[in-house]
């Protein structure tokens, strides 16, 4: 059994990264044929930005952990 895969993107506010990682995603997920649920998520302050460990943006995550392998040594949270 599969287990379906939870994608998110961190996006602060005007991001012009935004739509393009968005789409770049989605095509991955399309071609690859994998399960997964895609989420967007809009920071909007920096309390979010805490509470959500948001390194800058766009960041994305797979089932919580960012794709980014040098982001588990970063702590510098913020809208960026």
């Amino acid at each position: 059994m599969t287990m379906e895969k939870l994608i998110e993107i961190l996006v602060a506010p005007g991001c012009s990264s935004h739509q393009p990682t968005k789409v770049m995603i989605e095509k991955v997920v399309e071609e690859t044929g994998v399960q997964a649920t895609v989420k967007e998520i809009i920071v909007t302050n920096i309390g979010q930005a805490l509470a959500v460990k948001f390194l800058g943006s766009p960041s994305v995550r797979v089932n919580g952990i960012d794709v980014e392998p040098e982001s588990k040594n970063q702590k510098g949270y913020g809208i960026s």
